[in-house]
C-alpha cells in the first residue's frame, strides 16, 4: 500500500462514518420526538377520560373560562380549574383534591358551558379545549397538541 492509497481509504472511512453517525443522530432525535408525543397524548387521553366520566354522571352548575363547577351524583361539589399550567380538582374531601395533571406536561385551556340557563330545554353540555405541551429539556422533547371535546350530562331535568 502506498501512502496515497492509505489516505484515500482513511478519507472514505471518515466520510462513511460521519454519514452513519449523522443518520444515527437524526434517528435518536426522531425517537425522542415520538416518545414525547406519546407522553403528551397519553396525558391528554387520561385527563379527558377522567373529566368526561365525572361530568357525564353529574349536574353542571356553572362555569367560567378557567373553571367548571359540577355536582356529582352522590351530592359532592367538584370544581375543575386551569391554573398555572395544571388542572386542579377541588372537592369537599381534601384527600380527593389536588392536581390531576402530570408534572411532565403544561396545560392551558378553557371550559364553555351551554344549556344550564333555565327555560331553554337544551341539553346541558360543556366543551373543554386544552393545549397540552411536554416539558422536555430538548426541543424535540417538547411536543404540543390541541384537543377539544364536548360532554353532555346524562341526568337531564325538565
Amino acid at each position: 500500500f502506498t501512502l496515497i492509497e492509505f489516505i484515500v481509504a482513511v478519507a472514505l472511512f471518515v466520510i462513511v462514518l460521519s454519514v452513519v453517525l449523522s443518520l444515527l443522530n437524526m434517528s435518536l432525535k426522531a425517537h425522542r420526538r415520538v416518545i414525547a408525543l406519546q407522553n403528551v397524548e397519553e396525558n391528554a387521553r387520561f385527563l379527558m377520560d377522567f373529566i368526561t366520566k365525572e361530568v357525564r354522571m353529574s349536574t353542571i352548575n356553572s362555569s367560567t373560562e378557567a373553571s367548571l363547577n359540577i355536582t356529582r351524583s352522590d351530592g359532592e361539589l367538584v370544581i375543575y380549574t386551569f391554573s398555572s399550567g395544571r388542572i386542579e380538582r377541588t372537592t369537599s374531601t381534601p384527600s380527593n383534591s389536588g392536581p390531576i395533571s402530570s408534572d411532565q406536561v403544561i396545560i392551558n385551556g378553557s371550559f364553555h358551558v351551554e344549556g344550564i340557563s333555565g327555560g331553554d330545554f337544551a341539553q346541558p353540555k360543556v366543551t373543554i379545549s386544552m393545549e397540552i405541551k411536554g416539558t422536555g429539556a430538548k426541543i424535540e422533547e417538547q411536543a404540543k397538541i390541541n384537543i377539544q371535546t364536548t360532554i353532555s350530562q346524562r341526568n337531564f331535568d325538565l
